[in-house]
C-alpha cells in the first residue's frame, strides 16, 4: 500500500485551517486557540504523520503507529499534491 510521510512543515500545509478536522470536539467546532500550537502537540506526540492510500493519517513514533482519522476523504491526493509542490 501507497503511503507518504510528512513532516511537520508538510503536515501543516497539507492540514491548511484544519481542513480535515483533526483538532475539533465531537460536534465539528474548533478545539484550540493556537492550530499552530495543535500542530506542534502532534509532533511531540510523533516523529511523523503518515497519510496512506486509503485517507487514513497515522502518527508514527518510533515505528509505532496510532490512528488519528480514519476516512478522511482526498487526504492522499492532497499529501500527494503537497509533497509533490514541495519537492
Amino acid at each position: 500500500m501507497k503511503e507518504l510521510r510528512l513532516n511537520k512543515k508538510l503536515f501543516s500545509i497539507f492540514n491548511d485551517y484544519d481542513q480535515f478536522q483533526i483538532f475539533t470536539d465531537d460536534d465539528g467546532f474548533p478545539n484550540y486557540d493556537d492550530l499552530n500550537a495543535e500542530f506542534d502537540k502532534i509532533f511531540e506526540k510523533f516523529d511523523v504523520v503518515i497519510v496512506n492510500e486509503d485517507d487514513y493519517i497515522y502518527g508514527e513514533k518510533n515505528g509505532k503507529r496510532e490512528l488519528i482519522i480514519p476516512d478522511a476523504f482526498e487526504a492522499f491526493s492532497i499529501a500527494l499534491e503537497v509533497v509533490n509542490d514541495e519537492n
